[in-house]
């Protein structure tokens, strides 16, 4: 095994067990992560995701059944640079893999978060990243 391959193995093993901790510590972490950093919070960030064309998706986020996904890179898209950065930090992986945990995790946080069709209210922090 080369150089190269051993780095590959090891980028792998960095992401799996990134990956693995925030399955660990539950949606509830990422809500609380986009209410920290996202300006406007978790409510803010829907809203840009239905400005974008993704309302059907989101709805389906607050309401039983099936749950729409969003392309990470529609996610990235809808994220400034600095929160990508925080939420990274925040949430324990890279920065290029925030739009890819949002995509797979990001439905079933929404989903944590609403009652009712409607998202509950969200803490609101000083931390948001302007």
């Amino acid at each position: 095994m080369g150089l190269l391959d051993g780095a590959k193995n090891l980028i792998g093993d960095v992401v799996a067990a990134a990956d693995r901790a925030f399955e660990e510590t539950g949606s509830g972490k990422l809500a609380l992560a986009l209410a920290k950093f996202y300006p406007g919070g978790l409510a803010a960030f829907l809203d840009r995701l239905r400005e974008t064309g993704h309302g059907a998706a989101v709805d389906s986020w607050l309401s039983p059944g099936t749950r729409q996904p969003v392309p990470a890179s529609a996610l990235a898209a809808c994220l400034p640079e600095a929160v990508t950065e925080r939420l990274a930090y925040d949430l324990g992986v890279p920065d290029a893999r925030v739009p890819t945990v949002l995509a797979e995790f990001l439905p079933a946080a929404v989903a944590d978060q609403s009652e009712n069709g409607s998202l509950r209210p969200q803490p609101n922090f000083s931390t948001q990243v302007r």
